[in-house]
């Protein structure tokens, strides 16, 4: 039986016309006060002087948005005071840039007119080098000689290219709307202070413009390590808004480039989805929840990315804002901000989790909240079936995943489908045992434990299983953790819905490249006799529009089509991408009927 929750509150749109662009009296006020901070930061010596938190760490950042003549963000320019370097014996400053590898490429976004000074002056760099690191590669800039006291650090990152070489989470500084979007990774140059330190981030903007940001409404101070102020979100410009003016707490949503109707469209769902996550979850309704969306034209793929009580949304320029496909990528991203990651695993090897507890609950939370008709329900169940069963990758063991997550294509989905059939197994597994628990349960127990101090691995999850279920589901983790192929409970998508075998084709486009199918995009490495070239397709050929490629691979059979040209023709290319043969299974309605498909009773 699917997860029985208890009816959940839905908040309706205001009354009226909601959206509209807003100009904040207060912004002069904020301005006032930048001004003095940054004057009162140049001026002192000692890290006391800056601020009470004298304990920690003090980074006193001023980011203003840069534009060109006609208006349009170019860069954002960064001025900061660290309040003490050296601990007064003085070392070389070493300075950070992440190279956003290996989930991104930076090409025009890399950092320019880099200059430091403590108290005897201005500092030189020795040449750039790079890093790697667990989680990432970072570029290196070293002081020539030692630094002390406070230093006063300046750069400026123009915005990255629209269509990147590499895409992968929406964490790059963009321009949308004239303004600027992303995560704070995507510009800060900082050294690779270990702990806690207390951010002070002042915002430099135009009249009328705003910014928002994981931790709120223009300027804010608070207490964070280097990685959590990289993942914050933010947007800055001259936002629409909904509610309008944005509340002070509880759910709001914020745009760059999105046009009024569309947001129109968004809010709605949107809203809604929220507060049955929320609830679910045992979040306050009073608990600020930022919903920011950046729109331009950066290529066809929808995605998120999620922070701290917040998420930011890429919608591509005329993608429609009510579809399902939008509400799927929603409510997966709602639930990073609501419940505790393994965000402490090594690598990506917490994803099985991060992404599939993620991928899980959007699909069984909107449609026990009626927010999925029967049928939108079990089309979502059958492509994250998919998604799992037809990826090459599916039985790879889960700590040799970080190899070839992004090593192209939908190699990075395997987690994410993994990890939600494991959960949809777990469900059914409780049912079919008459357990009182839910998948809900366990994880809510296992984010209250991460918040008590338990770390954030899989060191927890293991401990909740053990305590709570039993020696089986610690079994049946470790099979999935092992790769093993999952076949889920019959009923682990609810007792209306049953899973049946199949053979299913493993996704292959018949090409080595491109990895992404972009306009300009030449054709290489083409498998002789697969659907590729049975079709006609041709090294040489060049795809003329750009293609998303993932509701192909989310589905068993769904054929793909690539425009290209060739000797100065157009030509169409279709077939189904899918090669060779896996066991599989697929959900059907139990009555026969989509729409309604739990049987009448007799």
């Amino acid at each position: 039986m699917i997860v029985i929750l208890k009816k959940m509150s839905r908040r309706k749109p205001a009354n009226g016309d909601p959206l509209e662009f807003i100009s904040i009296a207060a912004a002069v006020s904020r301005r006032a006060t930048f001004l003095f901070l940054v004057l009162a930061a140049n001026c002192c010596c000692h890290a006391q002087d800056l601020s009470p938190q004298s304990s920690k760490p003090i980074v006193n950042l001023v980011l203003t948005p840069k534009t060109d003549a006609e208006g349009r963000a170019t860069a954002i320019e960064l001025d900061y005071v660290l309040s003490e370097w050296g601990a007064g014996d003085g070392k070389p400053l070493v300075l950070q840039f992440d190279t956003l590898e290996p989930m991104l490429q930076r090409v025009t976004d890399q950092l320019h007119d880099l200059k430091a000074s403590d108290d005897q002056g201005q500092l030189s760099f020795a040449p750039l080098g790079r890093r790697k690191e667990e989680d990432g590669e970072f570029q290196i800039w070293q002081s020539s000689r030692p630094a002390y006291g406070p230093v006063h650090v300046s750069y400026l990152v123009p915005v990255a290219l629209k269509e990147t070489p590499k895409r992968g989470p929406h964490v790059d500084i963009q321009e949308a709307g004239n303004g600027l979007s992303g995560a704070f990774m995507s510009f800060l140059c900082l050294p690779p202070i270990d702990g806690p330190m207390h951010v002070q981030v002042h915002w430099r903007l135009a009249a009328g413009q705003i910014a928002v940001s994981s931790y709120g409404l223009g300027d804010f101070h608070q207490d964070l390590d280097r990685d959590t102020l990289g993942t914050t979100l933010f947007l800055a410009g001259s936002l629409l808004t909904f509610p309008s003016p944005p509340p002070a707490q509880g759910f709001g949503m914020y745009s760059l480039g999105l046009l009024p109707d569309a947001l129109k469209i968004v809010s709605p769902w949107t809203t809604r989805a929220y507060d049955v996550e929320r609830e679910a979850f045992h979040g306050s309704p009073a608990t600020p929840f930022r919903f920011m969306v950046r729109s331009y034209d950066g290529g066809p793929i929808t995605s998120g990315r999620a922070a701290h009580e917040s998420f930011l949304l890429y919608l591509p320029k005329g993608r429609d804002p009510g579809g399902q496909d939008l509400h799927d990528l929603v409510a997966h991203e709602m639930v990073h901000a609501l419940i505790e990651d393994l965000d402490a695993a090594p690598g990506d090897d917490g994803d099985w989790y991060t992404e599939g507890t993620a991928d899980y609950f959007k699909l069984i939370l909107p449609y026990s909240g009626g927010l999925y008709t029967p049928r939108e329900y079990l089309d979502l169940i059958n492509r994250e079936a998919a998604t799992y069963y037809s990826n090459a990758l599916a039985t790879v063991p889960n700590h040799d995943l970080s190899k070839v997550m992004w090593s192209g294509r939908n190699a990075w989905t395997v987690p994410y489908a993994r990890g939600a059939l494991y959960f949809a197994d777990l469900e059914g597994k409780l049912r079919n045992r008459g357990s009182k628990l839910h998948v809900l349960d366990l994880v809510n127990e296992t984010s209250r434990r991460i918040r008590s101090g338990s770390p954030a691995t899989e060191q927890t999850w293991i401990a909740v299983l053990k305590e709570n279920v039993g020696a089986w589901a610690f079994a049946d983790w470790k099979n999935m953790m092992d790769g093993r192929l999952l076949m889920p409970a019959p009923n682990a998508f609810g007792d209306c819905f049953v899973a049946v075998s199949t053979q299913v084709g493993i996704f292959d486009l018949g090409f080595r490249a491109p990895v992404r199918l972009q306009a300009g995009s030449t054709i290489a490495g083409l498998v002789p006799g697969s659907p590729a070239a049975r079709a006609g397709l041709q090294n040489g050929d060049t795809i003329t529009a750009d293609i998303d490629i993932n509701p192909i691979a989310a589905s068993f059979h769904t054929p793909i089509s690539i425009p290209i040209l060739r000797d100065g023709k157009r030509r169409m290319v279709s077939y189904d991408p899918h090669m060779g043969s896996r066991q599989g299974m697929q959900w059907i309605p139990r009555s026969g009927n989509p729409d309604r498909p739990c049987p009448s009773n007799p």
